[in-house]
């Protein structure tokens, strides 16, 4: 049976209002005594979680992990449920673009009284950077992982091209020569989403010399060079029609299987592409970024959270210290791809794979997303602008424009904070 979508919307929403209220209903010491420490996971039910909680457990006699699952898209809705609730978990899984706009709600909680200096220095800074938020750390890494260019390198021999690109001219060049349309096509982006647009060609939009913001934090989406990008971009689909001919109706994850399935050539992806394609019994391998104006790889951190309401603040962060060792933390990364958040895991075979390799020879590289509380709205404002220039409907400048005066009005402040 097929719902409309105003009731599609009604139903999820009395839905998560109905299990919001049912978890409030629960104590948080049952009748034989236990602690329970509620945990809200956003994404598919790891088989890992389910570890965690046994092991959790096992160490902590008399401690119960309650956890409830929410699927991604449906995460901050629920979130924003429990906050007019007062109901809210003791620990939560957040997008790190989440972090900015719940800090400067109140809801979560500071860590820094709780990390000591030993545990902060074992993570990569740039990962724990996607807690931070105006000088206090809000939540730790959960898993991450990077986004640079996959290529069939089996094409590229094919097509007499040995070397690697090094500069996005040369990218644009690889996709041209891969391209037999329309059994195959050159390059592939997940321009049916506009937060996908914004993951998955950040590393591109830099080289161009474009940025969200600029130097002083204002807002710039519009800028000479974003609009340049977004010509290239263009270029690409439009007139050297190396992209799949739905490529609007195609979401990130669909391109990864566009690859594996031997349709698409190159794309911008993440460490899982390798088990992707190798499960097709096909060749492909992550490159390293361009050069370019600047020359950065996005990163994209899952942040682990305490909510500012929880009872068991202790506990929940003796909860946060036990998933960071070393076997938990490699747990989930195998489970969903991950990449290595903190610098000792050297010696860990996990970790030596070529897209480990890639990730950590480019470790220099990395760059989270801009810091606004607001993020979600810039971000699906550029996805929607470069929607609009890919389907032919405004130039470049026209539509990053008028992207641009309509966050201007929209935000409440289309700044960027200062530290």
């Amino acid at each position: 049976m097929t719902i409309p979508n105003g009731a599609t919307r009604r139903l999820s929403t009395w839905i998560l209002l109905f299990f919001g209220a049912i978890w409030s209903g629960c104590a948080d010491v049952p009748d034989d005594g236990d602690v329970v420490l509620k945990i809200v996971w956003m994404g598919p039910e790891l088989e890992t979680y389910g570890i965690w909680k046994e092991g959790f457990e096992a160490e902590h006699l008399g401690v119960t992990i309650e956890q409830q699952y929410v699927s991604y898209d449906q995460g901050p809705t629920f979130y924003n449920t429990m906050i007019q609730g007062d109901n809210l978990p003791d620990l939560g899984f957040l997008f790190m673009g989440m972090i900015p706009e719940y800090a400067e709600r109140g809801v979560l909680e500071p860590l820094d009284a709780f990390m000591s200096a030993a545990e902060r220095a074992e993570w990569i800074d740039v990962a724990l950077s996607a807690g931070e938020y105006k000088g206090k750390t809000y939540g730790v890494p959960l898993v991450g992982a990077n986004r640079t260019l996959y290529v069939r390198r089996d094409w590229m021999q094919e097509v007499g091209a040995p070397e690697v690109p090094t500069t996005w001219e040369g990218v644009r060049a690889l996709a041209n020569a891969l391209n037999r349309p329309p059994e195959r096509y050159g390059f592939c982006i997940g321009a049916g989403r506009q937060k996908h647009l914004m993951q998955d060609q950040t590393a591109m939009m830099w080289g161009f010399g474009a940025r969200f913001f600029d130097r002083e934090g204002k807002l710039a989406i519009n800028s000479p060079q974003a609009i340049a990008y977004v010509e290239f971009l263009t270029d690409m689909h439009l007139s050297d029609r190396i992209m799949p001919p739905g490529i609007l109706n195609l979401n990130a994850n669909e391109c990864y299987a566009e690859m594996a399935a031997g349709k698409v050539g190159m794309l911008f992806s993440g460490p899982w592409q390798d088990q992707l394609c190798r499960d097709a019994g096909v060749e492909c391998e992550p490159l390293m970024i361009p050069d370019g104006e600047d020359r950065k790889m996005l990163l994209i951190v899952d942040v682990f959270g305490m909510f500012s309401t929880s009872q068991h603040k202790e506990l929940g962060y003796e909860f946060m210290r036990f998933i960071q060792r070393l076997e938990n933390r490699r747990l989930i990364d195998m489970e969903v791809g991950g990449v290595p958040m903190t610098k000792n895991v050297a010696d860990d075979p996990y970790y030596q794979s070529i897209p480990m390799q890639n990730y950590q020879a480019q470790r220099e590289l990395l760059q989270l997303t801009p810091k606004h509380p607001e993020w979600t709205k810039i971000q699906d404002g550029w996805g929607e602008a470069i929607q609009m220039v890919l389907a032919g409907t405004a130039t470049p400048a026209e539509a990053l424009n008028t992207v641009y005066d309509r966050l201007v009005r929209e935000l409440e402040n289309p700044a960027l904070p200062m530290p």
